[in-house]
């Protein structure tokens, strides 16, 4: 019994231990044996591949009997592998991967992770700009090494105020200033550079400025008397102009001149006359005092030295030829010979010798021709009454009438050159500055304050002077602008000099004789000059009056009755001096006496206003061209006269001179009587020739006609004369004034009409 229980019994233990061998076979040790070797695997190999292998084991066994507590600890495993992973990975300094882990686990933690990681990338990229700012500072250092200075100034300033960009940025654009202000200056044009160089405003570019002045001060030493010889003749001035003859030759003022062409080498004036030289050929444009074709016809000239009525010309073998008026003795003798200058005056010549002495001839009323002791003398120039000489030590000697200071030069001292105007004297220095005395009513003489001047040009009313930029400035009573452009080539291109600012007066210079017997007389304003003496070189003693008159101011006719009308006008009878003075004329003469009705057959026009319109008789017309035309009888009237521009025409004749020959024979048999002549040599030039009243100075036509041809005349008409002849200046009456009387004759008739030429406030004023 009891061995068939055991029996079952150890059945039942043996089918126990089989199925527990067999639990644990099939159910406990896959467990526990994925369990270990996760665990296991999870402490040799990185977080990443640990969790991976936790994390499939845990799935392994999950839900399979005996996993629970496998799966816990699995988890429990990789929980305390994610703390050791981050607390690595933030020993590591890898934040936000920290942080990523802690996000569910610690989210307090993850946040103060990625707040720390934030912090540090900023500071990286902080770090990173500093980096490339530091690395941009250094390549522009490079540039700036290099000497690439614009791109080395672009890429300081793209670093603002980083380190010290901007105080280098600073620099490179005050050296960069520098240079561009020292790039002005190209060798020679000073001025223009000490300007770009001052106008810095820096202490660097004042020093460069200051080098450069020196500079120029050195280059002026060094070229001035070569430029000054090269701008010699270059220059001129006269009463209504300036003009120059340098590479872009012109002329300003008075219309009746004109520019020479480009090839003229030199330029010379007088205060009424303008003559270029062209290979030795003489180019003249206006006045050429009636010789025209003798002037063009000179060769070999190399100088010219015009003044009012006459002109000298020096050729290159040292003699001078001379035109113009004869008068006074003014025009040299053919022993002018070994001459090197020459020189003209109103009434004077000088000329200078190679031996450094000087002669002179013509008037010598204030002694202006006394030059005979001058020694060493190499230059000379001559104004109305004055005449002025340069020594060879830089000294200035002067003769002739000192009434405005003229003269006034014996303080002078290292004078290059010398020129006279009318009545003023103009020195250049060695320095290039100027110095002047005499006349300054227009404000001639401000010229102080020139400097780098290189030639000079004394006018009228106004002072030239050709700068060493090529440039022209002037003081005084201007005709017109000069140019703004060098007219003189030169390689010293600089910022041309304004004149002086401000208006100047219209300025009015008249000179009544020595003595009222011998004259001469002067008159010169900005419309006109009147120039009257007595001429005494032939065998008859004659007033000689030259009227030099710039446009729309030419002689014009003024009558006693001007409201008079109908075919037969009786004209009150007045004298000359007494209608002079109402008008204020400057110069009056006898007209045609209008008033005498008998002989009133002609075309005759008084200050625009028609009186007569008849065609028996010849007349004289007052062209608005200055020139006077003659018409024979019946080949003109009032409306022709007056379409051309004509205001005044007069009748008496007999025509004298016409197309510059004679145009009147009588061989001598004809009336001698006291005269009154006017006619013109060139536009705008007029001549008067009147007789004093009395029997030793009367004419005939025939011999006033050939002195109106020993003057140049083109055009020559007898006015009336007789005890009608008259001739005042400035009030005065000359035409009873001789040189062999002091005496006034009778008989001074009255006359209805006269011609006048300028108007001055100060004639009739008292």
């Amino acid at each position: 019994m009891r061995k068939k229980i055991w029996v079952p019994i150890i059945v039942i233990i043996v089918l126990a231990a089989l199925a527990a061998g067999g639990v644990y076979a099939f159910l406990y040790r896959p467990v526990e044996r994925a369990f270990t070797a996760a665990m296991q695997a999870s402490r040799t190999v990185p977080y990443a591949e640990a969790k991976e292998i936790l994390t499939n084991a845990a799935q392994e066994i999950d839900g399979k009997p005996f996993a629970e507590e496998r799966v816990a600890n699995l988890n429990r495993r990789l929980d305390e592998l994610l703390l050791e992973e981050a607390d690595r990975a933030a020993a590591a300094n890898e934040l936000s991967y920290a942080a990523d882990l802690l996000a569910e686990r610690d989210p307090a933690r993850a946040q103060s992770l990625r707040q720390a990681f934030q912090e540090q990338e900023q500071a990286k990229a902080e770090q990173a700009r500093l980096a490339a700012l530091q690395q941009a500072y250094d390549d522009a250092a490079a540039l700036e090494q290099a000497g690439r200075e614009e791109e080395a100034l672009a890429a300081f300033i793209a670093l603002g105020a980083y380190g010290d960009a901007a105080q280098r940025a600073e620099a490179i654009q005050a050296r960069m200033a520098l240079a561009a202000a020292k790039a002005v200056f190209t060798g020679t044009n000073f001025d223009e550079g000490i300007d770009a160089l001052n106008a810095l405003g820096t202490a660097e570019g004042r020093a460069e400025a200051e080098t450069l002045q020196l500079m120029k001060e050195d280059w002026i030493k060094a070229h001035r008397d070569q430029y000054i010889a090269a701008a010699a003749d270059q220059l001129c001035a006269g009463v209504w102009h300036t003009a120059a003859a340098g590479n872009a030759p012109w002329i300003a003022g008075d219309e009746r001149y004109t520019a020479a062409p480009v090839q003229a080498d030199k330029v010379f004036s007088g205060l009424t006359s303008v003559f270029y030289l062209a290979d030795g050929r003489v180019l003249p444009t206006g006045e050429t005092f009636g010789a025209e074709k003798t002037v063009l016809d000179l060769t070999e000239v190399k100088k010219v030295a015009p003044g009012l009525v006459h002109a000298l010309f020096l050729h290159e073998d040292g003699h001078v030829t001379a035109v113009g008026s004869k008068g006074l003795n003014r025009l040299p003798k053919k022993a002018w010979k070994d001459v090197i200058d020459v020189a003209a005056g109103a009434w004077h010549s000088v000329g200078l010798k190679s031996d450094g002495t000087a002669t002179a001839c013509g008037t010598d009323s204030h002694g202006q021709c006394d030059v005979s002791q001058w020694q060493q003398i190499t230059a000379v120039s001559a104004g109305l009454l004055h005449t002025v000489g340069l020594k060879a030590d830089g000294t200035v000697v002067a003769c002739g009438d000192n009434t405005y200071g003229q003269c006034d030069v014996g303080e002078w001292t290292d004078i290059v050159a010398i020129s006279c105007g009318a009545c003023t004297t103009v020195g250049l220095k060695g320095d290039g500055t100027v110095v002047a005395c005499g006349d300054n009513g227009a404000g001639q003489c401000n010229v102080s304050n020139w400097t780098d001047v290189a030639a000079i040009a004394a006018g009228g009313y106004h002072t030239a002077a050709l700068r060493l930029d090529g440039t022209v400035i002037t003081a005084g009573l201007t005709p017109a602008p000069v140019p703004d452009e060098p007219v003189f080539a030169s390689e010293w291109i600089s910022a041309p000099a304004s004149a002086p600012e401000g208006e100047s007066p219209v300025a009015t210079a008249y000179i009544l004789g020595e003595n009222e017997r011998l004259g001469p007389w002067f008159y010169m304003d900005v419309k006109g000059i009147v120039l009257v003496c007595v001429d005494y070189s032939g065998d008859r003693e004659v007033f000689r009056a030259d009227l030099l008159a710039t446009k729309n101011n030419i002689p014009t006719g003024r009558v006693t009755w001007p409201e008079a009308s109908g075919n037969y006008i009786k004209m009150p009878a007045v004298l000359a001096s007494e209608q002079a003075l109402n008008h204020h004329a400057v110069l009056a003469f006898t007209g045609d006496y209008i008033g005498w009705t008998n002989n009133r057959k002609a075309v005759m026009i008084r200050n625009g206003k028609v009186y007569y319109d008849r065609k028996e008789t010849t007349t004289l017309a007052v062209m608005p061209d200055g020139t006077l035309n003659f018409y024979a009888a019946g080949k003109t009237s009032a409306a022709e006269l007056q379409a051309l521009g004509v205001k005044d025409s007069f009748s008496f004749g007999p025509l004298l001179v016409n197309n510059g020959e004679k145009a009147y024979y009588n061989n001598g048999k004809d009336l001698f009587t006291t005269r009154v002549g006017f006619g013109y040599s060139d536009p705008f030039h007029y001549i008067v020739i009147v007789t004093p009243r009395e029997s030793q100075t009367a004419l005939s036509f025939s011999r006033l006609a050939d002195y109106f041809l020993s003057y140049g005349a083109r055009v020559a008409y007898n006015m009336d004369g007789g005890h009608s002849s008259s001739l005042v200046f400035m009030g005065h009456e000359l035409a009873t004034i001789s040189t062999r009387s002091t005496g006034r004759y009778g008989n001074i008739r009255g006359l209805s009409d006269i011609v006048m030429f300028l108007e001055n406030d100060a004639v009739g004023s008292n």
